[in-house]
């Protein structure tokens, strides 16, 4: 009978050091298994790459910015702290990182981060010791050397164009005049605005902003107005009639005014082929305001010894082929542009040749009549 229970005994102690054993070598292996975890975790993110993102992403750059970095624009919300508006900066999906390689060498690694496509800092970083894990991985460890920040105009800032009956609201606050930095004609218009009023245009800068901000634009109607924003910048054109074809425009035209007719006058005084005095010049005069950009370029042309330079040619028949004038813009009721397209058919020094007019044309309606006052090639 003990020999039956010493028996049970051994049998029984050996279950429980084998339990033990076995709980044991879960024990080791689970801290093995976390040992590697960490390794593989600490190796991932001390490499280089990986540990500007580690640094940004983890407050670790945010804590070494003072928060009186500016002065918080009175456009933004009311208690906004500039700390927490970079925390929020370094942590945004919009955050973008790339290698400097101006600032980089062999003991540096130097990146700039990007909020979206604006530079916001400069970040360096210098390996100050190394060591082994599992044998094969080289864990680094860094030092930031260097911390540059780009704010000297706030965490967001922008440039606002729109036309100068527009208005502009920041965070619900209606954008006011001492943000205005310029007022002026609308671009690309500036030669009709001599002669006739067309709503100017007005740029404003806001600085200072601490978070993304909601910023609303409304027309001379005051209906929202979509935009988009690219590098900071908002620009918001005057929304002119526009129609595609001349019967669309026609009944903003006055006077059935031909533009093909003119355009066509245009070109072959161009060329030395319009007739009338001073090579055609007067036979445009009428189109023309005296003393403007147009009437001094058409001016020299006539009177300068290059026009004598014109290839020896001859026009074939028909002169003039694929004609089309279209898109049209309407400024007001006394001006307008539209786009001319027309070849004109040539034979220089024996051979074929075709000379394209493409262009945009701006005329206004001055006294008593249309003048061109401007004229862009298209490409």
């Amino acid at each position: 009978m003990q020999r039956l229970i010493r028996k049970w005994q051994r049998k029984s102690l050996y279950k429980k050091s084998l339990i033990l054993f076995t709980i044991l070598l879960f024990i080791l292996a689970g801290i093995l298994l976390t040992y590697v975890y960490n390794s593989m975790v600490l190796y991932e993110r001390n490499l280089v790459d990986n540990y500007i993102k580690y640094l940004a992403t983890s407050s670790k750059i945010t804590d070494n910015i003072k928060d009186n970095l500016f002065e918080v624009s009175k456009y933004e919300k009311s208690n906004a702290k500039i700390t927490d508006g970079l925390k929020k900066v370094f942590k945004d999906d919009n955050l973008k990182i790339k290698k400097n390689s101006k600032l980089s060498n062999s003991d540096i690694y130097a990146y700039d981060l990007y909020n979206d496509d604006l530079l916001i800092s400069t970040v360096s970083l210098k390996s100050v010791n190394s060591y082994k894990r599992m044998a094969i991985l080289t864990i680094e460890e860094w030092n930031v050397e260097d911390i540059k920040t780009y704010f000297d105009k706030g965490i967001y800032s922008y440039e606002i164009n729109i036309p100068s009956n527009y208005k502009v609201t920041i965070n619900g606050k209606t954008l006011e005049d001492d943000a205005l930095t310029s007022e002026g004609d609308v671009a690309g218009l500036e030669r009709l605005t001599e002669y006739t009023e067309i709503e100017k245009s007005k740029t404003y800068n806001v600085n200072n902003l601490v978070y993304k901000p909601e910023i609303k634009i409304y027309d001379e109607n005051n209906q929202e107005v979509k935009y988009e924003v690219k590098n900071g910048q908002i620009k918001v054109a005057k929304e002119f009639k526009k129609f595609k074809t001349l019967e669309e425009a026609q009944s903003y035209i006055k006077d059935n005014f031909d533009i093909m007719a003119f355009a066509k006058n245009y070109s072959l005084f161009l060329t030395d082929d319009l007739e009338g005095s001073y090579h055609g010049f007067s036979t445009l005069l009428p189109y023309l305001i005296k003393d403007s950009y147009m009437y001094q370029m058409a001016y020299n042309w006539s009177h300068n010894v290059d026009i004598t330079f014109v290839s020896s040619h001859r026009l074939k028949n028909p002169v003039f082929t694929n004609e089309r004038v279209e898109n049209f813009i309407i400024y007001n009721d006394n001006a307008f542009s539209s786009e001319v397209y027309l070849e004109k058919n040539m034979v220089v020094s024996g051979k074929d040749k075709q000379d394209v007019m493409h262009d945009r044309l701006y005329f206004i309606y001055y006294e008593g009549g249309y003048k061109l006052v401007n004229m862009e090639a298209i490409k």
